[in-house]
């Protein structure tokens, strides 16, 4: 058992792995293994000093599907987190967060904000965006004041002066306005204000005539997300915190787009990249996963070459300045990747349901579905998804069944999923209290 671990944490985990095989939003780091070489370096030369010193960096996080990607990307977060960086984890798909349209990534990243939470607080699915933000902001600054001995008029003059002073520098007029604001109508109380500023900052609509009287010119489009994406990072970076961190998750191949749809694509990408070193995104970590490499870098057009040329070198741990993470070769050796996940993932179940399997028993049934599923793994490696499925679904027998016998052929009808007739029976009935 995992004593770190609370009953009801543990059982999150079990249930969001054994349902999906995708890792829980927390939870995670109880089963993570053979990550720790490439987290090291990022912590130690991004996040400890270069991001933090004012760089900036893009990494591709190249992995199939199964294959451990938004597991990776978790782990960054909370190293992020646990240095103090805000964090905007987006999922992309083709039609809700297309990376051909600016507007829709700015959008994500505004909407996906989050602070450092609390493992309850992922776990409750707290509020993430800019408007929870915004009230984070303004919470924290009243209580550092009142902490001074500042109270009434005085706290509210000091927070609508800092509102005002976040905005220095920011490219985009219309965010700056907006963010400021916003602040200031949680100074006044003024939450229809302060939703309408929301709104607009989350692109989720523009009011020509409440907009426009709040001297709000324009709305966030296309032609205007990359300058709104550097006035966010600008705005972040005056309110004194650590830096961002933006994940990307890309859920999609991109053969869902048109030609026309890829070409901006691309050169959206491309253009990301050349952000990341620049000025105006000092203290930005950006990582854009994606389950298949080729589709940006084997086309023949200019924008093609361009990325391509940006993104192929690779990175390790000699080379921590090469751009693709490649997760394939973390698992040089899957059965032993595997065994160690499985070893993990078992004494989280144990925590979860109040059981303890003999050790013997443990290890075999962790050694016998790794061994099974690393025969699948050649030229895949979402067998990781696979393998964790199977083995919540082992462990449900083995607690129910303490005289199951696991051989060969359970191992098989464990990793079968389900999709075979009668995949698993149990001889008895579940017993009763």
């Amino acid at each position: 058992m995992i004593h770190a671990l609370t009953t009801r944490q543990a059982r999150h985990v079990i249930e969001v792995v054994g349902s999906s095989g995708t890792p829980p939003e927390w939870g995670f780091q109880f089963f993570s293994a053979g990550l720790d070489g490439y987290l090291k370096v990022i912590e130690e030369d991004y996040l400890r000093s270069f991001v933090k010193d004012g760089g900036s960096s893009f990494k591709v996080v190249v992995g199939t599907y199964g294959g451990g990607k938004t597991h990776f990307l978790y782990s960054v977060r909370e190293l992020a987190w646990k240095h103090d960086y805000l964090v905007a984890y987006c999922p992309l798909s083709h039609e809700a967060s297309p990376f051909h349209r600016l507007d829709m990534i700015y959008k994500s990243i505004a909407t996906n904000l989050m602070r450092p939470l609390t493992p309850d607080e992922l776990l409750a699915g707290a509020d993430r965006g800019l408007g929870p933000f915004l009230k984070g902001v303004h919470g924290t600054l009243v209580e550092a004041l009142e902490a001074e001995g500042l109270h009434g008029a005085d706290v509210d003059a000091r927070v609508k002066a800092v509102a005002a002073d976040s905005t220095r520098g920011i490219e985009n007029p219309n965010f700056a306005r907006a963010v400021r604001l916003a602040l200031e109508s949680l100074v006044d109380g003024d939450a229809d204000r302060f939703e309408r500023m929301v709104q607009y900052l989350t692109v989720d609509g523009y009011d020509r005539v409440a907009h426009k009287q709040a001297g709000i010119l324009q709305p966030i489009d296309r032609g205007q997300a990359f300058a709104t994406i550097r006035s966010l990072v600008t705005w972040v970076r005056n309110l004194r915190f650590r830096g961002l961190v933006i994940l990307f998750d890309e859920a999609e191949q991109a053969g869902a787009m048109t030609s026309k749809q890829k070409e901006m694509m691309l050169a959206n990408l491309r253009e990301m990249v050349d952000q990341c070193g620049a000025s105006a995104f000092a203290n930005v970590m950006v990582m854009y996963a994606i389950p298949n490499e080729q589709f940006l870098t084997e086309g023949r057009s200019p924008a093609y070459e361009a990325l391509r040329q940006r993104v192929q070198t690779v990175f390790d741990f000699t080379n921590p300045t090469g751009v693709k993470i490649r997760l394939d070769r973390l698992a040089r050796d899957p059965q032993t990747l595997m065994t160690q996940i499985g070893a993990k993932l078992a004494a989280v179940y144990e925590t979860a349901y109040h059981v303890t399997f003999p050790l013997q028993a443990r290890q075999h049934v962790v050694q016998s579905l790794a061994e099974a599923a690393a025969d699948r793994a050649f030229g895949d490696i979402g067998y990781k998804r696979m393998y964790v499925q199977a083995l919540v679904r082992a462990l449900h027998a083995m607690r129910l069944d303490e005289d199951l016998v696991i051989d060969d052929d359970f191992a098989r009808r464990m990793l079968s999923a389900g999709d075979e007739p009668e995949a698993f029976e149990f001889d008895d009935p579940i017993p009763q209290g």
